[in-house]
């Protein structure tokens, strides 16, 4: 991306955290307060999610004034510009980003232990993100073995630390 391009990059992604940013205080807002466990109020589940929130929020605001006055709201948008935008590598890789995290958090879990659930999210995000095209089979399949060890170890270590450290019971 060059330079004259980052206002326009910089309004865009500040308006998308602005969005998120409200979203996590709205989210948290609503998360339980614990007033008949009697707990203090500032160590109820929602105060760390809604401090980053506005946090987030903040920064997204200065960025939004900044590209405002660099008048990066002139956005210039054509099909060829937003076809070129929709191939590049690193858009395709965000993309997919989400989309796997999306069938994770609301597909997966609750639906499935989350020891599985977990495991099939890393295996399918590294040997997803590994693959490469031109790789000999034998390379494909050691990639996808690694991915495997490395899927197995990390749900079970977060399964273990979450259940025996943090006393979190997980679906």
């Amino acid at each position: 991306m060059n330079e004259k391009d980052m206002p326009k990059a910089d309004f865009i992604s500040s308006i998308v955290l602005l969005v998120f940013a409200v979203s996590v205080v709205v989210m948290s807002i609503n998360m339980p307060r614990l007033e008949n466990r009697e707990v203090n109020p500032l160590s109820v589940p929602g105060i760390v999610p809604g401090f980053l929130g506005v946090v987030i929020g903040i920064f997204a605001l200065i960025m939004l004034v900044r590209s405002i006055r660099q008048r990066g709201y002139i956005l210039e948008i054509n099909g060829e510009k937003t076809r070129a935008f929709f191939i590049k590598d690193s858009i395709l890789r965000a993309i997919g980003t989400i989309a796997l995290t999306l069938v994770y958090a609301w597909g997966m879990i609750g639906r499935l232990p989350y020891l599985l659930s977990t495991f099939l999210f890393v295996f399918a995000f590294i040997g997803i993100f590994e693959y490469q095209k031109n790789d000999p089979p034998k390379r494909k399949k050691k990639k996808l073995m690694v991915a495997a060890v490395m899927a197995l170890l990390v749900s079970a270590i977060v399964t273990a630390i979450f259940r025996y450290l943090f006393l979190v019971s997980l679906p």
